[in-house]
């Protein structure tokens, strides 16, 4: 979901060399440490090399002991082993240390009611420790190779981003489900630091207004990985009801409201008025409980420049009560809100998941389309809560440059603030002609072009992945019924062989066994 802080004490060419010693490194990462080897792939940043879940640093105790395992029991997997761990043994605390006591209870158990409580206590530890959302609350995909699922309650509110959805206990494909999920947990995360308790993980709508007794105050929350998300409480409590996303930028403009503006306008009137009857109500009930509670245009005074306050961050603290009311009965004087909200920067696995999910729609009458397409998304990680990670639109821009070159509206500066990216609208004019002249930036300095080679490196999502993703994929692709659906398929030949070269290209950079390279139509 969100990265948690580099910790403190190895410096990161320490890191590196434990890294590379463990075999965690790949041939793309140990290239960046010989000028005399060109990199074949975009790496971000070094740090992003580092295991945040400590996997890296106890894979080598664990993989001694599975094989020795294995000598006596050699149908064992991996997963058995960690699983067959006696309670208080070494091993046990190794495992609990290692996957966290949530994904840990998953690996032991297949009682949904177990597996929840796990996830509760994690949630109760949030409150003080930093946040493991990486491997603590993922659902493990080995359950996906076995077919053999927990089915948790639907309205739990911190639901693994990558746990099954119904029907059939699917991988999620990356969307707003995914999404929702993360959103939800992690404002559970900061309503149980804001109001020091426990947070119900099943409570939404009235039953969360009532335990939280939510009230509308001129004071703000930040969430501890992005000291720029600021929140109200009305603004928590929606977002847990809701899985909405937070607001990044709003403005006022002429209605009908949306879907969204009127439910927050019901959260912000129900807290200011302290009445739940205010969020489920009709237009007769809510037109009684106006004039129940009287009229009123007065509004908050505040600076809309202020980021920093309510007035700055909150469309709905800035109207008066007949306002709020109007808006959530859709009156022909409300005014909508229209926003930019967080993103979730999904890296490229879920962009290559698209290209993937568009084969099987091709496909579809080969093949079983809601099987191929969840396994494919299992395969690429495409909802794993370590691959999303929540971010403005602006440092999603500067995260992801693709990202940044979808914005539009002007041509930026990548993360370092020294080449010029262009947008995705701006790449046909893109030519070196067009880039002869400096580009001097707003602080003065001059910032080189990007160069047209890496702009196609930095949307290729194919080089994203390890090898170990890649040969899942790759033996994926080699399955009898793709195969088949392919060769039925004779019009896609030319598109098939496109990807195939890319695929092949990605094998040989690694120096991975030739035997893995796909064939062509």
């Amino acid at each position: 979901m969100t990265r948690v802080p580099a910790n403190a004490g190895l410096s990161v060419p320490e890191r590196l060399a434990l890294l590379g010693q463990l075999q965690r490194m790949t041939p793309q990462a140990r290239a960046l440490l010989r000028p005399d080897v060109p990199s074949p792939a975009f790496l971000r940043d070094p740090e992003q090399l580092i295991d945040r879940s400590g996997v890296c640093f106890r894979s080598g105790f664990l993989q001694h002991a599975f094989e020795a395992a294995r000598r006596d029991f050699p149908g064992m997997s991996m997963e058995g082993f960690l699983a067959a761990a006696g309670q208080g043994s070494l091993l046990s605390g190794v495992v609990d240390a290692l996957l966290g006591e949530a994904s840990a209870t998953l690996l032991r158990t297949s009682d949904p009611a177990r597996y929840v409580d796990a996830l509760r206590r994690a949630y109760a530890d949030f409150r003080t420790v930093s946040t493991p959302f990486d491997g603590g609350v993922s659902y493990g995909s080995y359950r996906y190779h076995e077919g053999f699922h927990v089915e948790l309650p639907d309205d739990l509110n911190v639901m693994p981003m990558n746990a099954p959805v119904s029907p059939g206990l699917r991988y999620p494909a990356y969307g707003a489900v995914v999404t929702g999920r993360g959103n939800r947990s992690i404002s559970t995360v900061l309503a149980s630091r804001v109001w020091d308790r426990e947070i119900p993980l099943t409570a939404r709508g009235p039953e969360l207004f009532r335990e939280l007794q939510v009230r509308s105050s001129d004071e703000l929350h930040a969430w501890d990985y992005d000291p720029d998300l600021l929140m109200s409480e009305v603004q928590i409590a929606h977002m847990i009801s809701t899985g909405d996303a937070p607001i990044y930028r709003f403005s006022f403009e002429t209605g009908p409201p949306s879907a969204r503006t009127v439910t927050q306008a019901r959260w912000e009137l129900a807290a200011r008025l302290e009445d739940e009857r205010i969020l489920t109500g009709d237009d007769a009930e809510l037109q009684r409980l106006w004039d129940h509670h009287g009229r009123s245009a007065t509004a908050p005074r505040g600076d809309p420049l202020d980021v920093r306050s309510r007035y700055g961050r909150d469309p709905y603290f800035r109207l008066s009560r007949d306002e709020l009311f109007e808006t959530a009965m859709r009156l022909p004087s409300a005014r909508n809100v229209a926003i930019r909200v967080y993103e979730w920067e999904h890296a490229r696995p879920q962009r290559f998941i698209k290209e993937m999910q568009r084969w099987v729609r091709t496909l579809r009458k080969k093949l079983d389309e809601d099987l191929w397409s969840s396994r494919l998304s299992m395969l690429t990680g495409a909802s794993e809560p370590a691959n999303l990670h929540l971010l403005s639109p602006r440092d999603h821009a500067l995260t992801d440059l693709y990202a940044g070159r979808m914005m539009g509206g002007m041509t930026r500066l990548d993360r370092w603030g020294n080449r010029v990216v262009p947008t995705v609208a701006e790449e046909a004019d893109y030519d070196y002609a067009a880039r002869a002249q400096d580009y001097t930036s707003t602080y003065g300095a001059t910032a080189e072009p990007f160069p047209l080679t890496d702009i196609a490196r930095v949307t290729e999502p194919v080089i994203a992945f390890d090898q170990r993703t890649l040969a899942e994929l790759m033996a994926a692709l080699r399955d009898d019924e793709w195969q088949r659906a392919l060769a039925s398929t004779p019009e896609a030949a030319g598109a098939w062989n496109e990807l195939v070269r890319r695929l092949n290209s990605q094998v040989d950079r690694y120096g991975m066994p030739t035997a893995l390279r796909l064939p062509q139509l």
